[in-house]
């Protein structure tokens, strides 16, 4: 963990403590190996301890009361805090992994996400963006821009606005009262309420907004161009000047529904109070991501773009039945069909370092109970030959598939799953499309 003036870094499962009041150090350049390393300024401290403690608010991160000190576990993200300044929480699937290779390990996860980017899964910003000195929020800044990308091709939304003017020509619905008052000694004018077609709406003022203030933060030249793009288009819409009345008029249906995220994005960075995700109808975006959930995501994307015949979260059958109802739903991350559609392949993706000292790699008992259970059914149900993946994030010594059996004859398999570069995972995607 570290901190510059504007940023603290820090990796999953670590611990961030208070530093002595006097200390200035939470404010000096970042430099590896700092004494700032595990330490943050009092005033950021109380902020997350009064978030996640007094609020009891469940924010992806929790208060050791033994150790006193604030302890990130299995999320990822950025938090911004009420002085502006960042906390970046990075992935750590290596003891010793660098600050660059993690943020390209958060950069990877980022893009094949469905929860981030949908559409974008296999649009990346390049290498040379993503220098070591640039926070993460950079990546959710060019995840907003293609999304203003994909909005100006599907075409930037209007709606009917009332407007209320004291005008020269009559349109609309006199409002006789108003038209009394401004025009008792004037007859060549009309105080009318009508309806006008316009850009100027609050779903475009918030994003004008937004694009002005991003134009400002980043320093990746292809977002700047996206940015400038939206704001031509939209150069006749008003900023917002009151976000929250805006955000409470905004109307997205089905025909826009793309305007969603990225007036998510747009509220996250126009805030300047407290961004941290919170419970309740305000639908901040939650910028605190399960590490579970995107190592799930990256590994279907890789098997999407390899053409892999999988189905993701398959959940078919049942484990019981009462004789009048089925109950506990099985639910299978991956189930993979061999080409001659005689094979299945059982796959359990599991965000963890494994311990390569121990002859079990730490690999959970449970996890191996619940997958040869799921292996049995599919052998009833679909298939008699039958085997099982687990998958685990590769480090730089868990680098080779580990082939086990079960004690009925059950294949299993350990696999190494390359997060850091997508294109070096040919050990899964030879079993995947060989097995």
């Amino acid at each position: 963990m570290a901190a510059t003036k504007n940023l603290i870094v820090a990796y999953e499962h670590d611990r961030l403590l208070k530093c002595d009041e006097a200390c200035n150090n939470c404010v000096s350049e970042y430099i590896e190996g700092s004494c700032c390393i595990n330490y943050c300024k009092p005033s950021h401290f109380k902020e997350l301890y009064d978030y996640c403690v007094n609020k009891n608010i469940d924010c992806g991160f929790d208060y050791v009361p033994k150790e006193k000190c604030i302890k990130f576990d299995k999320y990822t993200g950025v938090i911004q805090l009420k002085d502006g300044t960042y906390l970046e929480i990075l992935p750590k699937i290596d003891k010793n992994i660098n600050l660059e290779d993690s943020r390209k390990v958060f950069e990877n996860l980022v893009f094949a996400s469905h929860n981030l980017t949908k559409e974008y899964k296999h649009n990346k910003i390049s290498d040379s963006d993503t220098r070591k000195d640039n926070h993460i929020i950079e990546i959710f800044i060019s995840v907003f821009c293609k999304d203003i990308l994909e909005l100006l091709k599907r075409g930037i939304k209007k709606s009917y606005i009332r407007k209320s003017e004291n005008l020269n020509n009559y349109k609309g619905k006199l409002n006789f009262s108003e038209h009394i008052k401004h025009n008792i000694t004037s007859k060549n004018k009309f105080f009318v309420e009508y309806s006008e077609f316009s850009l100027d709406i609050p779903e475009n003022r918030i994003l004008k907004s937004a694009c002005l203030y991003l134009i400002k933060q980043t320093e990746i030249e292809e977002n700047k161009k996206a940015l400038r793009r939206l704001l031509i288009e939209l150069d006749d819409v008003s900023p917002c000047t009151n976000l929250d009345k805006d955000l409470q008029e905004k109307q997205i249906n089905r025909l826009h529904e793309y305007y969603s995220r990225p007036l998510q994005y747009a509220e996250f960075f126009l805030r300047h109070d407290n961004f941290m995700p919170r419970r309740g109808r305000t639908a901040l975006p939650a910028l605190l991501f399960p590490l579970n959930k995107m190592f799930e995501d990256y590994i279907e994307n890789l098997f999407k773009q390899s053409n892999v015949d999988y189905r993701v979260q398959y959940s078919r059958y049942n484990l019981i039945f009462t004789g009048e109802k089925e109950l506990f739903n099985t639910q299978m991350d991956f189930i993979l069909t061999s080409k001659d559609k005689n094979r299945k392949l059982i796959l359990d993706a599991k965000w963890k370092e494994l311990d390569v000292n121990d002859e079990k790699l730490g690999v959970n008992q449970t996890d191996l109970y619940q997958l040869h259970n799921y292996a049995s059914i599919i052998r009833e149900k679909e298939s008699e030959n039958v085997s099982i993946a687990l998958l685990y994030p590769q480090t730089s010594k868990f680098n080779e598939v580990k082939e086990w059996e079960y004690f009925d004859g059950t294949k299993i398999y350990i696999i190494p799953v390359n997060v850091l570069n997508t294109k070096e995972n040919a050990q899964l995607l030879n079993i995947a499309q060989n097995f």
